[in-house]
């Protein structure tokens, strides 16, 4: 089975090289004119219908009436100077830079990122995934900026580019490489739950994390909500202020590591609601692990959260909707290829901006409801992975057990 494999091993190991670039700079620049991201990407994105935004899995309470604001920009926070260490006041090695909506940027500090937060306006977290330089982070801030906000035009909304040391590894063989910046980027949650428990506790916080950032989103959630990375556990125990939801891209995860004992199962105790875009045909993580030849677990982004899945996790499972783009993205992965569609920019702003869609019934999602079970998003016209009370509960209950 080894020997089968290693073809498909080489195979990804040559579209990395082709696809990833390394080159580390100290500062960010201010950059270029970019095309917008609809034009950018309009080659690899596939004609299709309108996506609608999924179901939330809860009537969740409606975030305070706030006004419409002029795009303000956004905020790149770096980590690349923390050397991975953990415990209190890392945020004192955070690199800050502010930029305008042009993408033009300057040295800033965590003290004017505070001062500059409107009151009750959502805070947007997004964390890239590896093989990213800091140059490909300044330009992809910019573009995320953008398509985040075309989601609600308009909307309030602060905008917050994580980046971390993910592009600094020797690429000698690249299933270890992959295998030590997954560590790191779930070592690195720790520092994206310390800069959360010092936003003011009026903001509603939404998490975007692409790939190996989708690990970094669940280990910072796994944090917050009382768990610990290599042995340590953040400020003492859970960390219940704010109000969370959370986007995974490209999950490169193993979809049973919220389960019961496995790595980040505290991970679905703080969240509201989580969102995985599910795409089966996500190339690179087709080969997914690759430093484990011989395991069997698919990730996230492919597999979506199984029925075994929700089974163990049990009432907070309704939280998790598995929303299937594959038609959208096909094989892509790359970050590019989600921010270069602006109906799925659309499809994710009730978890961004915390307001909740109203809700809608049709009459043929009543009736493709009675004959096969399950809510069908209006123009997809195809299963969601999760069962029906996770798209239209009204309320998830917990048990005793998980309240505590």
């Amino acid at each position: 089975m080894v020997l089968q494999r290693l073809p498909r091993l080489a195979t990804a190991y040559l579209l990395s090289l082709l696809t990833c670039v390394c080159v580390p700079q100290q500062v960010c620049r201010a950059q270029p004119a970019l095309l917008p991201p609809a034009q950018a990407a309009q080659a690899t994105l596939p004609p299709s219908a309108s996506l609608q935004p999924p179901a939330l899995p809860a009537a969740l309470t409606p975030a305070p009436s706030q006004p419409v604001i002029a795009d303000d920009g956004y905020w790149i926070i770096s980590a690349r100077d923390c050397q991975g260490q953990l415990g209190p006041s890392q945020c004192s090695h955070f690199g800050v830079w502010r930029y305008d909506v042009r993408g033009q940027g300057r040295t800033a500090s965590l003290k004017e990122f505070y001062a500059s937060l409107q009151p009750q306006v959502p805070v947007c977290l997004m964390m890239h995934g590896s093989f990213v330089d800091i140059d490909t982070a300044c330009r992809d801030s910019l573009q995320t900026n953008t398509w985040l906000r075309s989601g609600r035009p308009g909307a309030p909304l602060h905008v917050v580019f994580f980046t971390w040391p993910s592009d600094d590894t020797p690429r000698v063989w690249l299933p270890i490489d992959v295998a030590v910046l997954g560590r790191r980027a779930g070592r690195y949650g720790f520092y994206v739950a310390e800069l959360i428990s010092m936003i003011p506790d009026e903001h509603p916080i939404c998490l975007v994390g692409h790939s190996h950032g989708a690990r970094m989103t669940v280990s910072t959630l796994h944090v917050l909500g009382g768990g610990q990375v290599d042995g340590v556990q953040f400020g003492g125990g859970p960390y219940n202020k704010h109000r969370i939801r959370t986007v995974l891209a490209a999950a490169a995860f193993d979809h049973n590591w919220l389960n019961p004992g496995e790595m980040y199962d505290r991970a679905v105790y703080r969240p509201e609601g989580v969102l995985n875009l599910v795409n089966r045909r996500d190339l690179a993580l087709g080969f997914y692990p690759l430093h484990r030849p011989l395991a069997t677990s698919a990730a996230a982004a492919r597999a979506g959260f199984t029925r075994g899945d929700r089974q163990e996790i049990g009432a907070m499972s309704r939280k998790i909707i598995d929303f299937d783009i594959t038609a959208r993205v096909r094989a892509g992965h790359i970050w590019p290829h989600y921010y270069g569609d602006p109906d799925l920019a659309r499809a994710i702003s009730p978890y961004v901006f915390f307001v909740d869609p109203p809700a809608t019934t049709t009459a043929s999602t009543t009736a493709a409801r009675s004959a096969v079970g399950r809510e069908i998003p209006p123009a997809l016209g195809r299963k969601p992975f999760g069962p029906l009370e996770s798209l239209r509960s009204t309320k998830w209950e917990l048990t005793s057990r998980e309240q505590q």
